[in-house]
């Protein structure tokens, strides 16, 4: 019989090996709790790591552009659909010289081989022009004698027309006056055409065209340079950097008129894009700015590209300074203390935020797809059938028919937000739209407003093409000549100009051209002189 004392020890041993084994279980789930906490943040990893793969494989393979199609939004209507009928399946669904650079090297040798005026070919067609002066003037004022001409100057410049280059030659006689009229010059002749590079090889049709092949077409000098040698003519990549150059410091008075040209207006797009730029001394590359303005609802479209070094807050504020009116724009952080400045009125981009809700369809591909139909109802049920209306018709359709699905996209995503964590793609874009909530509604106060920024955004296409092709610009100097010469050729495409009709106009006008009237000689108000067959302005009032 086992005694009490026996018994007594037997129950205590029973005790604390329960104890133990409890305080082992309990450790065990603190154990198992901390393993499943670390697997669902290597999930989470994981699933971020996937969703930055397939984001980078769309920027490199997928579409660039951030413009809404409607066909895509009518597919994420039908993708939307589908999802909601399969409840429970996990669907995944300018080289040389201070003009912007070019890529090609030049060899040292071969640069070393041009020196002086470039030469005028011999095998090209001449056209003379004659620029005589005036008949009343062929007699002497003093004592009544015809003047005599005593020699003919002769001048060659290389001209361009399109499709050919040709040389110019100007003759002008030379008149000599009477000895007895010793109160005048003794030698009179017609002045040369007003010319923005003086004594330039180049005439005013080359400069116009070297200008809109390189900011309209995109062609890097070098490859000018080979298209010359097909007509054997030789003008070097140096030659031409230099011509772009001066021909910039004789129109760099635009600059401001291009600027006051923006203000006309109350209704501005925005947008900024790298350039990059070469440094002075060591040749490295830096990244540089270029920033477009595009004017729309008063008068003709105007666009406007600014050059800068980097991009501060402080570039938008002093392009913008003193203006009033709407400012379309990404959520750059840059624009935060222009938009509470009085006068300026934030307008938000539904483009954007339809980017980013694209960007989470491969993590939360249900969520994210909601989304994207209700905005792409946005553009199919309002934009499109408003678009060839009145601003004033336009508004009331707006307020009518888009005010329900605004209210619905930010009722779902607040519902949404609490579900989601912040490192998620789909918080990302919640927090985007709701941060951003007041300024995309904003496009409903006024009829000329747009939804999007893609009129900037299409503005920038320009600066990526010229980018792919000469790759960066060589100075601070250079790139601030970029911008004023694709200022002026964007707008002549946004106007229908023929770009280079409009700078061998302008060029031939702007340096005796009115200050006070330099205004019209930009593309919106812009209208060309008539010309003789020579390509000659017959009057300039």
């Amino acid at each position: 019989m086992i005694s009490t004392q026996a018994q007594d020890k037997y129950t205590a041993l029973q005790s604390d090996s329960l104890i133990a084994y409890q305080a082992m279980l309990a450790q065990k789930d603190v154990h198992i709790e901390k393993l499943t906490e670390k697997l669902e943040s290597t999930q989470r990893q994981l699933t971020n790591l996937q969703h930055q793969m397939e984001q980078m494989l769309r920027r490199l393979y997928g579409r660039k552009s951030e413009q809404i199609n409607p066909n895509q939004m009518m597919f994420d209507s039908i993708l939307l659909e589908a999802l909601q009928q399969n409840q429970g399946q996990g669907v995944f669904l300018t080289p040389a010289a201070d003009v912007p650079a070019e890529p090609a090297v030049i060899k040292k040798k071969k640069a070393s081989q041009h020196h002086g005026r470039v030469p005028i070919p011999e095998h090209l067609e001449r056209v003379e022009i004659l620029l005589d002066i005036p008949e009343e003037q062929k007699v002497c004022p003093a004592t009544g004698e015809t003047l005599k001409v005593i020699s003919v100057e002769i001048s060659e410049k290389l001209e361009y027309r399109p499709g050919k280059l040709i040389v110019n030659v100007y003759k002008r006689p030379q008149y000599a006056l009477p000895e007895s009229a010793d109160t005048f010059a003794g030698v009179i002749a017609a002045a040369m055409p007003e010319h923005p590079i003086a004594k330039c090889k180049a005439d005013v049709g080359l400069l116009a065209h070297l200008i809109v092949s390189k900011f309209a077409d995109h062609l890097p000098l070098y490859r000018q340079d080979g298209i010359f040698g097909r007509e054997n003519v030789d003008i070097p990549r140096a030659t031409q950097s230099s011509w772009l150059m001066q021909v910039y410091e004789s129109i760099r008075i635009l600059e401001k008129f291009t600027r006051g040209a923006i203000f006309e207006g109350d209704v501005l797009f925005t947008d900024d894009t790298v350039i990059p730029l070469q440094e002075k001394g060591n040749g490295k590359l830096k990244k540089a700015r270029m920033w477009v303005y595009v004017r729309e609802g008063t008068g003709p479209p105007l666009t406007v590209y600014e050059f800068s070094i980097d991009r501060t807050k402080k570039r938008p504020l002093e392009f913008l300074d003193g203006y009033k009116g709407y400012v379309h724009a990404d959520a750059y952080s840059g624009y935060d203390e222009l938009f509470r400045k009085a006068g300026i009125t934030e307008v938000g981009c539904w483009a954007h935020a339809r980017r980013k809700f694209d960007e989470a369809v491969s993590s939360r591909p249900r969520e994210a797809t909601d989304i994207l139909a209700r905005i792409a109802r946005l553009y199919h049920e309002v934009e499109t059938p408003c678009k060839d209306r009145t601003p004033q018709e336009r508004k009331s359709f707006r307020q009518e028919h888009a005010t329900p699905i605004l209210d619905g996209i930010f009722e779902k995503i607040d519902a949404l937000r609490n579900q989601t964590i912040p490192s998620e793609p789909l918080r990302k874009a919640i927090d985007y739209a709701l941060n951003q909530r007041k300024a995309l509604y904003r496009f409903l106060e006024d009829g000329r407003l747009r939804p999007d920024n893609n009129l900037a955004e299409n503005a920038m296409r320009p600066v990526a093409l010229g980018r792919k092709n000469w790759l960066f610009v060589g100075s601070e100097r250079g790139g601030k000549a970029a911008a004023l010469y694709m200022s002026l050729v964007k707008s002549c495409k946004d106007c229908n100009i023929n770009p280079w009709e409009y700078f061998d106009d302008m060029l031939r006008r702007i340096m005796s051209h009115p200050v006070s009237r330099l205004r019209e000689l930009l593309p919106d108000q812009w209208k060309p002189l008539p010309k003789d067959e020579r390509g000659l302005i017959l009057s300039a009032k």
